[in-house]
């Protein structure tokens, strides 16, 4: 089983909570001109459904794909999102060519397979389904300030939960992997969840969009819609079009 099976599962919403709608509608505020006469919208790696329903929330038509069953009943069961959920894998997606005008990949869901063809096949998929004009907003970790700044321990408590995570990125920058051990405090149960994620640089991403014919048209370095700094930057957020 891969990594991402087991751990886009019930520990979730514990790992992350503070990925809430709170977030997701800060996010949408400042890229909401992008969703203007674009619907309908997906939501790739949709998880437990924040941006999903903050979008659905304004008006707009928005869907949401993931491969987690968990987390997708998780969405229906929180906001009511029967009927604009679809299972599947991100590297196939079951919607005809030319589906949407608005594609949206956010907090870090890229990078989850080992073989970089994989990767790039999400890329291919995603201007496969967009209409013609149609934009891919894709929000990404900066691999180059990771690799500066690594918090290589962290713990923190959750609720009834104590998370300590350790990271560490080897293969010579390519990889980052996390180990999160969640301690349950009123069961005294245990659980230990590893992430794997295949870095890549805003040079790198560049290559790729470009080469599935995705063009880039203004790179973030934050939610704010502040310029990318190299090293310095937070995120990767690219706004492309097909």
């Amino acid at each position: 089983m891969e990594w991402y099976e087991v751990a886009f599962d019930r520990m979730y919403p514990i790992l992350y909570s503070h990925r809430d709608l709170e977030e997701a509608a800060v996010v949408i505020d400042e890229f909401e001109d992008l969703f203007l006469d674009q619907s309908p919208i997906l939501d790739l790696a949709s998880g437990n459904g924040r941006y999903v329903e903050t979008l659905r929330r304004r008006g707009l038509e928005c869907f949401g794909l993931d491969l987690s069953h968990y987390l997708l009943r998780r969405s229906v069961d929180v906001f009511g999102h029967n009927g604009c959920l679809v299972q599947g894998d991100m590297r196939r997606l079951p919607f005809v060519d030319s589906s949407f005008g608005v594609v949206i990949n956010m907090f870090t869901s890229f990078g989850y397979f080992s073989i970089d063809t994989d990767n790039l096949l999400v890329f291919k998929e995603v201007q496969r389904i967009l209409r013609p004009d149609g934009v891919f907003l894709f929000d990404f970790i900066n691999a180059k300030k990771l690799s500066i700044d690594l918090l290589e321990e962290t713990h923190r408590v959750s609720g009834d939960f104590e998370i300590r995570e350790r990271r560490r990125i080897e293969t010579r920058g390519k990889y980052l992997l996390k180990n999160a051990v969640i301690d349950n405090s009123q069961t005294g149960h245990t659980e230990t969840i590893e992430e794997r994620l295949r870095l890549y640089t805003r040079e790198e991403l560049g290559i790729m969009f470009e080469s599935v014919g995705l063009r880039v048209e203004e790179t973030f370095g934050d939610y704010e819609r502040n310029p990318f700094v190299d090293s310095v930057s937070e995120r990767v957020i690219v706004v492309s079009r097909k």
